[in-house]
C-alpha cells in the first residue's frame, strides 16, 4: 500500500443512550481491540481532587462482582490477549485486545467497568498506598519534577497545570465515597466512546455494542466543566528546581496552538527539523558539540491548549546559560531562515512514517481514533498526510516565529545536588 493511498476507514453510530460507537475495520491480523474512552481526565478536576481521574482509573481494575479483583487480568491472559488503561489531561481510556475468536471477552469488562465497579473501601486504601508510592517514584526523578514545576509555571489558570497523577495534599486527604461519586458522574454512556478496530464487520461490532451497552441508562446530566482559557503570556517566566541528580536539565517552553490549528503542521516538522536524527539542528549544534547528552523539540498538542518545548540534558560542566544561548540561536535561525528543501522533505517523510507506523496496528489504530476524536474529530487522521504534505518552509519558519517569543517562553532549570562526602 503506498502512503497517499492510507486511509483510516471509520464507520460511526450512537446509540440510543448517548454511547458513540466507532469502528475501524481492519484484516490485516485475527484480532479485535475494544477500547472505552471516557471525557474526563485532570482537566476536569480542581484543588482538593486533584489526581481523582487517575485513582479512579486504578480503581477500575479492582473488581467487581462479575470480575473480582484479579479475574480481568487473568481472563485476558487466558485468552492470549493484552490490555492496559491511561489517564491524561483530556481523557481516561481502557482497551482490550484479543484474539476474534473472543472479543465478545473485552465488549464484557468493558460495559460491566462502566457500570458495576464496586469500590471496595479496603481496597480504596490500598490503592492509596500504591498511588502515594507511584507519586514519589515519580518525586525521585528530575525531569518529572521539572515537568510538574514547569507547566505550574507555564499554566496559570489552567487545570492543565496540575500534573494527572495529582497533588500529594490531595490524594492523602480523598475519600472513598468522592472517587464513587467521580465514577458515577463521569461513567455514563453519553460521556464514552467506545472503539472497535480489528477483524470485525462494522454491523457485528455495533449489534455487540448494542447488546452490551445498550440497557445502560444515560446520566442525563453529566458535570459541566469550567471552560478556562489561558490568558496570553505577557513576559518571560523561569522556574528553577533542585534535587538529586547526575546532571542538569534545562527546558524552554512555548505556549502553542490548541489541537485544531493550522500551525500545527509546520510546528510538527519543526520538531523533526530541530531534533530528529544526527543530521538535525540541535544534535550539530548542542550534542556534537558535547554541549549536551540529548536535545529534543517537541509539540505537546492537547484540546485545549499545546505547548511547544525543547528539553536539554546539559553535559556536566556546562554552563546553561550557554546551552540556552545556543537553542535561542537555532530558533531565531530557523526562523529567519527557511529550513532548506532537503531538510523539509525529511521531516516530511519522517512524520508520515510516524504516523503509518501509528496506526498500523489494531490497538494502535483504534486509540489513535479515539484519540482525535476526543481531540475534536476522528476524521482528522485522513487529512493529516495531505495538510503535512502541503507545508511550505516559509510556514514552518512563520510558525516558529509566532510560537517561540521571548513574552512568550517560560524557562525551567534542574540544578542537580550532590551530596557532601
Amino acid at each position: 500500500m503506498h502512503i497517499a493511498e492510507l486511509k483510516v476507514d471509520v464507520v460511526e453510530e450512537r446509540l440510543d443512550n448517548g454511547l458513540m460507537v466507532l469502528v475501524a475495520p481492519m484484516e490485516t491480523a485475527p484480532v479485535v481491540s475494544v477500547w472505552s474512552i471516557y471525557r474526563v481526565g485532570s482537566r476536569h478536576e480542581h484543588l482538593g481532587i486533584t489526581g481523582i481521574s487517575h485513582w479512579v482509573e486504578h480503581m477500575l481494575f479492582k473488581g467487581s462482582e462479575k470480575y473480582p479483583k484479579g479475574e480481568i487480568s487473568r481472563v485476558i491472559q487466558k485468552h492470549g490477549g493484552q490490555l492496559n488503561g491511561q489517564t491524561w489531561h483530556d481523557y481516561t481510556a481502557y482497551y482490550e485486545t484479543l484474539p476474534k475468536a473472543y472479543a465478545d471477552i473485552g465488549f464484557d469488562i468493558e460495559a460491566d467497568r462502566m457500570a458495576n465497579a464496586s469500590f471496595d473501601p479496603e481496597e480504596t486504601e490500598l490503592e492509596r498506598g500504591v498511588i502515594l508510592a507511584e507519586l514519589e517514584m515519580y518525586d525521585n526523578h528530575p525531569e518529572h519534577q521539572l515537568y510538574d514545576a514547569l507547566a505550574a509555571t507555564v499554566y496559570k489558570v489552567h487545570p492543565y497545570r496540575n500534573p494527572v497523577i495529582g497533588w500529594r495534599s490531595d490524594l492523602e486527604a480523598m475519600t472513598r465515597d468522592q472517587l464513587y461519586e467521580h465514577y458515577r458522574a463521569f461513567y455514563s454512556p453519553d460521556n464514552a466512546i467506545l472503539v472497535v478496530a480489528g477483524d470485525i464487520s462494522p454491523d457485528a461490532a455495533l449489534d455487540k455494542a448494542q447488546n452490551y451497552f445498550g440497557a445502560f441508562e444515560s446520566a442525563g446530566s453529566v458535570p459541566k466543566v469550567a471552560s478556562v482559557t489561558e490568558p496570553l503570556q505577557n513576559g518571560e517566566r523561569r522556574v528553577t528546581v533542585r534535587g538529586h541528580a547526575e546532571v542538569p536539565q534545562l527546558v524552554l517552553a512555548y505556549h502553542a496552538p490548541s489541537f485544531d490549528h493550522p500551525d500545527l503542521y509546520p510546528l510538527r516538522l519543526a520538531e523533526s527539523i530541530l531534533s530528529q536524527g544526527r543530521s538535525s539542528r540541535f544534535y550539530q549544534a548542542l550534542v556534537e558539540t558535547r554541549q549536551a547528552v540529548s536535545a529534543s523539540a517537541s509539540l505537546h498538542e492537547s484540546r485545549d491548549a499545546g505547548v511547544f518545548s525543547v528539553w536539554v540534558t546539559l553535559m556536566e560542566g556546562v554552563r546553561p546559560s550557554d546551552v540556552e544561548a545556543i537553542v535561542l540561536r537555532e530558533l531565531q535561525q530557523l526562523k529567519s531562515v527557511p529550513p532548506s528543501s532537503a531538510e523539509l522533505e525529511k521531516a516530511i517523510n519522517q512524520h508520515t512514517a510516524g504516523f503509518v507506523f501509528g496506526v498500523d496496528s489494531v490497538t494502535e489504530r483504534a486509540f489513535q481514533v479515539g484519540i482525535h476524536e476526543i481531540m475534536g474529530d476522528y476524521n482528522w487522521l485522513n487529512s493529516y498526510l495531505e495538510k503535512m504534505g502541503e507545508v511550505t518552509a516559509e510556514q514552518v519558519s512563520a510558525a516558529v516565529e509566532r510560537c517561540c517569543t521571548a513574552e512568550n517562553r517560560t524557562v525551567g532549570f534542574f540544578e542537580p545536588i550532590r551530596d557532601i562526602a
